[in-house]
């Protein structure tokens, strides 16, 4: 911005400079045409008004103004005669030889409105004293010659280019800019729809940047009112557009009538140009128009004033544009209204400045998006450190789990060991009681002969108290086995609990650092839709900044400013796109390898969710096993007590040997009790038998379970280094 306002200084600088050579005048000032009812030639600027009806004649042919140019006695050189800001076409005649014709007379007319133009007098047509003559044309009956000034060659040639660069290059300049700031606007609506604004800011600065390029027209094979109903009929458009943008920027929240009210108005005041018939009734049409712009900045300053509490920061710029394009504004229609010859028309330079305050306050946001960006690479780098933290912990855990399995694995062959061996106890006192059963029942059979042999049963009831103390002492060893088992299925139970523990703490850091994985992953990809835009918008920024280069260029000497800027434009553009693709590559590469992350880290929560499953069903089987033995415990307590009753009764009837001559009857009655102890003890056997083979069975599901917990585990580690 420095270095524009560096270049319209100099730029004045040197018009004023040029104000300071040997100027000429004009003098004896008449006039000819048809229909002339007044003029006044007295002083500038030069007026002549025509009736109506020989303005409108289909013959109508101008006016000719008359006037005598006397040099200087050491005069040398051509002369320039400069006109300035007129509306009409101008022929004209020195010494009565035709210099040079600005704009196109008769019905096909067309002329450049409020633009400084000029003749340059070659000095072979000058004399002493010269006749200068100008004809005259427009389609209004109203001529006037708002300024002529007549100076030499060199003064003519830096006034000319001064003006041109003030009146032509400038809105050139504003035109690029705005359409740079449609498109920029228009990409940033179409990847955030939500946001309105973006919107109606591009149309209504692509609606002004055709409306400057009237100024910029110098002929066209187009009707001269049609083209400029179309050029004017832009700058109210331009307006329509712009107060949606204030609404929705500022957040105004104005009534439903208001809205339609003023939408109402911007569309009659667009279509009216289109049937004006002459150069005045445009005139006359804008000046009607101009209270639309003034509508607009008011609605603009009140959204500008009342947002200040929320968003300053963001709004500053904004309202320093409003103030700019309300100043001069002001400015061009004081001269318009009073009639005065402007210097230079800064309208259009004021409409630049509101983009530009907006077009920062976009910038800001942009600004904004960056230092997220970093933030968010800051956050990503600490998410890195409290990533490796969980694996590590899930590392530490796996390793903890794989030797808990382990030490669960040997527990298992322990406890299947002593299962099996338990096995063969039961079968022994199975066949023992078996063999009991029998010779109770033989006993019970020949009850009748025991009087015949009493020495063949007191050899038989030694017999039965020598089974009775091998299954007194199997049934101990049993109970030790089962108690001994009891404490290794609750050691086994702990130690599985304690790995569940583990691995369901394990999975818990790994869904958090998934879910954190995730955010991450999301924001790399909004940022990177982000900065594929801002990529793009640099490459048309450097196209539009090579365009105000040619432009600039095509200006000559007067263009150096916008070369400089276009230049500063040009290179800021290349480096925001490189930039943009380094943040770009960055952020590419950052995405996939987080997606190799949420991979993996999917697999390590699917293994540790199966460990979890597989020891939950591990603690289910051993806690069935638990209550076998809890049953098999009860069992074993119970047949010790019917083998210690059984040892009593062997006890009695060794005792009752003797006398058993004498005592028949008790003899049969202690057979059968005995006879219904065996059938009691053979049952419980077969019931105890029956478990044991369950809790073998359970044993091995429960060493199946630990081996495949000891290969995922394997697995996981794997996974992990």
């Amino acid at each position: 911005m420095k270095k524009v306002f560096c270049a319209l200084i100099l730029c004045f600088s040197f018009f004023a400079f040029a104000e300071q050579s040997q100027i000429l005048s004009l003098t004896n000032f008449t006039v000819a045409g048809d229909g002339i009812v007044k003029s006044s030639l007295e002083s500038s600027p030069l007026t002549v008004v025509c009736s109506k009806e020989a303005s409108q004649a289909a013959n109508n042919k101008g006016i000719t103004l008359g006037s005598t140019l006397v040099l200087p006695d050491d005069w040398e050189g051509d002369v320039g005669i400069i006109l300035y800001k007129n509306l009409m076409s101008c022929k004209v005649y020195v010494n009565d030889q035709l210099i040079d014709a600005i704009g196109r007379p008769g019905p096909r007319f067309f002329f450049q409105p409020y633009i400084s133009r000029g003749v340059l007098v070659p000095q072979t047509v000058l004399k002493k004293e010269n006749t200068v003559r100008f004809e005259l044309w427009n389609d209004t009956g109203t001529y006037s010659l708002r300024m002529l000034r007549v100076t030499d060659k060199e003064s003519y040639q830096k006034a000319l280019l001064t003006y041109n660069f003030l009146d032509i290059q400038i809105p050139r300049f504003a035109c690029i800019l705005l359409l740079f700031v449609s498109i920029y606007s228009l990409f940033m609506f179409v990847n955030y729809k939500k946001k309105k604004e973006f919107l109606y800011l591009s149309l209504s600065s692509l609606a002004f940047s055709v409306y400057l390029i009237n100024v910029t027209v110098y002929d066209s094979t187009i009707s001269y009112l049609l083209l400029k109903a179309f050029l004017y009929s832009c700058f109210p458009t331009s307006i329509f557009f712009i107060i949606p943008f204030f609404r929705n920027f500022f957040k105004i929240k104005s009534p439903k009538k208001f809205n339609y009210g003023v939408a109402i108005l911007g569309v009659i005041l667009v279509v009216g140009y289109y049937f004006q018939k002459t150069t005045a009734a445009l005139d006359s049409w804008q000046s009607i128009m101009l209270i639309y712009p003034v509508i607009a900045l008011g609605y603009g300053t009140f959204g500008f004033f009342k947002s200040l509490k929320g968003n300053f920061k963001r709004n500053i710029s904004t309202g320093l544009g409003l103030l700019v394009a309300i100043l001069f504004s002001a400015y061009d229609m004081y001269n318009f209204m009073l009639n005065i010859t402007p210097f230079i028309l800064l309208q259009g330079l004021g409409f630049m400045g509101l983009i530009i305050g907006t077009f920062y306050s976009l910038s800001q946001e942009i600004a904004d998006t960056n230092i997220k960006c970093v933030q968010f690479a800051d956050e990503l780098e600490k998410s890195k450190t409290h990533q490796d933290a969980i694996f590590s912990h899930v590392k530490d855990a796996s390793s903890k789990a794989d030797s808990t399995g382990k030490i669960l694995g040997s527990s298992i062959a322990s406890v299947s060991t002593l299962v099996t061996q338990y096995l063969a106890s039961i079968d022994q006192i199975n066949s023992n009681i078996q063999i009991q059963h029998d010779q109770v029942a033989a006993n019970k059979a020949n009850v009748a002969n025991i009087f015949t042999a009493i020495d063949k049963m007191s050899e038989m009831v030694n017999q039965h108290k020598q089974f009775v103390d091998v299954t007194v002492s199997d049934v101990n060893g049993l109970t030790d086995g089962i108690n001994k088992t009891d404490i290794l299925i609750k050691k086994s139970a702990g130690t599985i609990k304690n790995l569940t523990e583990v691995c369901t703490a394990a999975n818990n850091d790994v869904a958090d650092s998934s879910r954190l994985v995730d955010d991450l992953a999301s924001y790399s990809k909004n940022i990177y839709e982000i900065v594929n835009s801002i990529s793009e918008l640099s490459q048309q920024t450097n196209v539009l900044a090579i365009n105000a280069a040619i432009e600039a260029a095509r200006s000559g000497a007067a263009g150096k400013g916008f070369s400089v800027v276009a230049g500063e434009i040009r290179s800021l553009a290349s480096q925001s796109g490189d930039s943009a693709n380094k943040i770009s590559e960055i952020l590419s590469t950052m995405v996939s390898k987080i997606e190799n992350i949420q991979h993996q880290e999917s697999l390590v929560s699917n293994r540790l969710k199966q460990v979890i499953l597989e020891n939950s069903e591990t603690g289910k089987e051993i806690e069935a096993i638990f209550s076998v033995l809890e049953s098999q415990l009860v069992q074993s307590n119970h047949i010790s007590t019917i083998i210690g009753n059984l040892k009593e009764t062997v006890s009695t009837i060794a005792t009752q040997t003797a006398d058993q001559k004498a005592s028949s009857e008790q003899l049969n009655h202690s057979l059968g009790v005995l006879s219904t102890i065996t059938d009691s003890v053979l049952t419980a056997s077969k019931e105890q038998h029956s478990s044991i083979e369950e809790l073998k069975n359970n044993l091995l599901k429960i060493r199946n379970a630990s081996t495949e917990n000891i290969g995922v585990i394997d697995e996981l580690k794997q996974m992990l280094e």
